[in-house]
C-alpha cells in the first residue's frame, strides 16, 4: 500500500513538512493530500466511465500534455538567457511566468481554494481548519508548480551552461520564491474579499472580481514591453524607467543583476532592497493571519438566501428562435438556469469571458498608445482592412468556454442521461453549444461590430457579416473535434490547463487563416457576397450533419 502512494506524497515528506508550523497535524495534512490526489487521478468522463471504455491513463496523459505545452512556451523564454541585458531578460521571463501563473491560477484553480464541499466531510472528523487549509494550498501548489516548473526548466538549463552554477542556483531558487508569491498573494486577495463581504452580495464580487483580475493582469502585462526599451536590450544597455517599481518581476530581476550583473545602477540596489522585505511581509501576513482564518471566512459562502433564477427575456427569445425543437429548446434553457446558479462554473466561466472581449484590447493597445494617439489608430483603422482581425479574436477560448459547462462536481450526474427521454443526445450538446455561441460570445461580438461599424460605415455589413458567419463555423468545428462532450457530464481534471492552452493555440491558427483570407483576398463586395453563400452553406453542412451526428451512452 505504502509503494503505490503517489511520488508527490514523497517529495511534500521531505521538501514541505520541514517547513510548516509545529502546530499542524501533519499525518492529517498529508492523508487529506492523498485522497485529493487519488480523487485527481480518477477524474474523467463520467460517459467513458458507464460505456466501460478505460480511462486509467488519462488524468496521466492530461498532465503530461500541460507540461508538453508550457515546456514549449519555456523553450521561448529560455532564449532570452542568452541576451546580454540579463536585467531585461529576467524581467521579461518573470513577467511571462507571473503572468501565466495568475492566469492558470484565476480560471482554474479559483474554484479549488473557495471550494467549501469537502467542509461537510471533513468537519465530522477531528480535523482543524488550519489541516484542512493547508492540505488544500498545497494541493494546488503541486499543479501550479508543475506547470511553472515546465515553464521554467528550459531557462534554467540554458541558465546554468550560459551563466554557471551559481547563476543557474540563484535563477531556480528565484524562481521558486515568484511561484511561492504568487500562490500566497492570490490567497490574500481572496481573504481581503471573504472578509470584507458576504452573502450573496460576496458571491457577486466574487464573480466580479474574476473579470477585473483577469483583466488587469493581461493589461499590466502589456506595459512589460513598453518599459524595457527594445534598442538596448539587444545591445545590453539597462534604460532607467520609474515604471520598473510598479513590476515584480523587475524586483526579482534585479535581485540577480545585483549579484551577477554589471552593478553601479542605484535603482537596480533599491529595486532588489525591495524585494526581500516586500517577500517578507507577504509571508508574515499570509501565515499570521490569512492560514488561521481563510477557512472560518469560507463559511460566509455556504450561507444561502433566496433564489431568484429565471431566465432573462433575451434568454427565452434566444431559445424559441434558435431550435424548433422542443427537446433541444428545453436543454438550451436548463443549461442557462444551471450556469446561473454554479458559482464554481461561473468562477470559471468569467474569466474565460474576459479574455474574448480583453484579446481584441491587446491586439490595438499599441496602436493606440503610440505616438498618434487614439486619432491615429482610428485613421490608421480606416485606411486598411485589419481592424476585421477583432471580430475573429471572439472565438478563441470558446472551445475552453464549453469544456467549463461540461464540468460536473457531482459524480452522478450522468444518471440524468440515462433516463433522459432522448435517443439521440447530440441534441444536448447542441444545446449546449448555442448556449456558448450565441448566449454568450455573439453579444460581444455584437460590441466589437458596433465600434467597428462606427469606425468602418455601413459599407462594412458585409464584412461584419462574412466574419460572423465564419466565427459560428470555426467555433462549432472547434468544439466538435476538440470538446464534443454532454453538459455537466465531465468531472472538472485539476491537470485541464495545458489542454485549455493547446486548444487555444490551435484555434488561433485556424481563426488567423480565415481572418487572413478574408482581409486579404475578399475585399469586393461580390467575393464578399460569394463568402457569406460559401459560409452559410458550410455552416448548413455543419449543423445538419457533423453537428447531428447520434451520440448514445449506455442505459440502464
Amino acid at each position: 500500500m505504502k509503494n503505490s502512494e503517489p511520488f508527490v506524497l514523497k517529495l511534500v515528506d521531505k521538501c514541505v513538512k520541514p517547513f510548516l508550523s509545529k502546530d499542524l497535524n501533519y499525518s492529517h495534512i498529508r492523508e487529506m493530500l492523498r485522497l485529493k490526489l487519488i480523487m485527481d487521478s480518477r477524474r474523467v468522463s463520467l460517459v467513458l466511465q458507464n460505456n466501460g471504455k478505460k480511462i486509467g491513463k488519462e488524468p496521466k496523459k492530461s498532465m503530461l500534455l500541460t507540461c508538453l505545452v508550457y515546456m514549449g512556451l519555456g523553450i521561448f523564454i529560455a532564449s532570452m538567457q542568452v541576451m546580454p541585458n540579463m536585467f531585461g531578460a529576467n524581467t521579461i521571463s518573470f513577467a511571462m511566468l507571473i503572468f501565466m501563473l495568475f492566469s492558470v491560477y484565476i480560471s482554474e484553480y479559483s474554484a479549488v481554494l473557495l471550494d467549501t464541499t469537502e467542509k461537510s466531510f471533513y468537519g465530522a472528523l477531528p480535523i482543524g481548519k488550519n489541516e484542512i487549509s493547508t492540505a488544500k494550498n498545497i494541493h494546488i501548489a503541486y499543479y501550479i508548480g508543475t506547470i511553472a516548473a515546465a515553464m521554467m526548466l528550459p531557462s534554467m538549463i540554458v541558465g546554468f551552461i550560459s551563466k554557471g552554477i551559481l547563476y543557474g542556483l540563484a535563477f531556480t531558487l528565484v524562481s521558486i520564491v515568484i511561484v511561492v508569491v504568487c500562490l500566497h498573494l492570490a490567497g490574500v486577495i481572496y481573504y481581503l474579499l471573504l472578509k470584507i463581504f458576504s452573502g450573496e452580495k460576496l458571491k457577486d464580487i466574487l464573480s466580479g472580481f474574476q473579470i477585473f483580475m483577469t483583466i488587469a493582469i493581461v493589461l499590466s502585462y502589456q506595459i512589460v514591453p513598453r518599459v524595457i526599451s527594445i534598442a538596448g536590450f539587444s545591445k545590453g544597455q539597462i534604460t532607467y524607467s520609474p515604471f520598473y517599481f510598479l513590476l515584480p518581476s523587475a524586483w526579482f530581476s534585479a535581485v540577480l543583476e545585483s549579484l551577477f550583473g554589471a552593478g553601479g545602477l542605484w535603482y537596480i540596489y533599491v529595486l532588489a532592497g525591495i524585494t526581500v522585505p516586500a517577500v517578507i511581509l507577504l509571508e508574515v501576513l499570509y501565515k499570521k493571519k490569512v492560514m488561521p482564518e481563510f477557512e472560518g471566512e469560507l463559511d460566509k459562502l455556504t450561507e444561502t438566501a433566496k433564489e431568484n433564477k429565471t431566465l432573462s427575456p433575451f434568454s427565452k427569445l434566444m431559445c424559441k428562435l434558435l431550435s424548433k425543437d422542443e427537446q433541444e429548446n428545453a436543454f438550451m434553457k436548463l443549461v442557462l438556469i444551471q450556469v446561473s446558479r454554479n458559482r464554481d462554473m461561473k468562477l470559471k466561466l468569467y474569466p474565460q469571458l474576459a479574455n474574448v472581449f480583453i484579446l481584441p484590447i491587446i491586439m490595438v493597445l499599441p496602436q493606440i498608445t503610440g505616438e498618434k494617439g487614439l486619432a491615429g489608430f482610428i485613421e490608421n483603422l480606416r485606411e486598411g482592412r485589419w481592424g476585421l482581425a477583432l471580430l475573429y479574436f471572439t472565438g478563441l477560448t470558446s472551445a475552453s468556454i464549453y469544456m467549463i459547462i461540461g464540468q460536473t462536481e457531482n459524480a452522478e450526474s450522468i444518471m440524468f442521461y440515462q433516463i433522459l427521454p432522448i435517443e439521440n443526445l447530440s441534441k444536448c450538446i447542441r444545446a449546449g453549444v448555442k448556449v456558448v455561441l450565441f448566449r454568450y460570445l455573439t453579444p460581444i461580438f455584437v460590441a466589437l461590430s458596433a465600434l467597428l461599424l462606427g469606425v468602418y460605415g455601413f459599407v462594412a455589413i458585409p464584412d461584419v457579416i462574412l466574419a460572423y458567419l465564419s466565427f459560428i463555423f470555426v467555433t462549432g468545428f472547434i468544439i466538435r473535434i476538440s470538446a464534443w462532450m454532454l453538459p455537466f457530464s465531465y468531472e472538472s481534471d485539476a491537470a485541464s490547463a495545458g489542454n485549455n492552452l493547446l486548444m487555444f493555440f490551435i484555434s488561433l491558427f485556424v481563426f488567423a487563416a480565415f481572418g487572413w483570407v478574408h482581409i486579404f483576398w475578399l475585399k469586393t463586395l461580390g467575393l464578399q457576397l460569394i463568402g457569406i453563400a460559401v459560409m452559410i452553406l458550410a455552416n448548413l453542412v455543419l449543423w445538419k450533419f457533423f453537428m447531428n451526428k447520434k451520440y448514445t451512452i449506455a442505459r440502464g
